[in-house]
């Protein structure tokens, strides 16, 4: 099978983002950081930006997390993020911190 050359792959943006509100585990930031997009974002719009967690980067002491997505999208991701007012019954803000093209960056 052949792979697209680094030319026609898409660019990715790391966005550091900051939960305020209440403190969680991993599997609760990703399913978070999921139900966020999908409410903005819709599906396709899921689909297109390849919005996504990445692995092994959520910091409990300062509740942050680094989350994948297109170049093209990161100002809908962010929006996105910054409509989330409440999780499962408990009043939530969430902030990008910042955004880069390495997660090197990031951390």
């Amino acid at each position: 099978m052949k792979t697209f050359p680094s030319t026609k792959q898409e660019r990715k943006r790391y966005i550091l983002i900051k939960i305020e509100g209440f403190e969680a585990e991993k599997e609760i930031v990703q399913k978070l950081v999921i139900q966020a997009g999908l409410q903005f974002l819709g599906e396709l719009g899921m689909a297109r930006a390849g919005l996504q967690v990445v692995e092994d980067t959520w910091e409990p002491k300062n509740n942050t997390v680094i989350v994948r997505v297109g170049h093209k999208f990161v100002d809908d991701a962010k929006a996105a993020f910054a409509l989330v007012k409440e999780f499962e019954g408990k009043k939530i803000q969430m902030h990008s911190l910042k955004v880069s093209g390495e997660i090197n960056k990031l951390k």
